[in-house]
């Protein structure tokens, strides 16, 4: 993992993992990372949402735990 040069801090880039997701995002929430982001192998990259892409969030991060207890707005 290495850190975006311009991005603040917490935003992190990750080269591409060619690995069971199940197991990516297990071991991304033990780090205590947000989440990971999925794409289906065979879909091109395209800007903008889509359902080939995917952001799969941990349940425990301070991200969503703000979302559940309001704190978020």
């Amino acid at each position: 993992m290495r850190r975006l040069t311009r991005a603040t801090d917490g935003i992190y880039f990750n080269e591409h993992l060619d690995e069971d997701g199940a197991a990516v995002f297990k071991h991304a929430c033990l780090l205590g990372l947000e989440g990971i982001v999925s794409k289906r192998r065979d879909f091109p990259y395209r800007s903008g949402r889509s359902k080939s892409w995917l952001k799969i969030k941990n349940p425990a991060s301070p991200s969503m735990l703000r979302v559940q207890d309001g704190t978020w707005w």
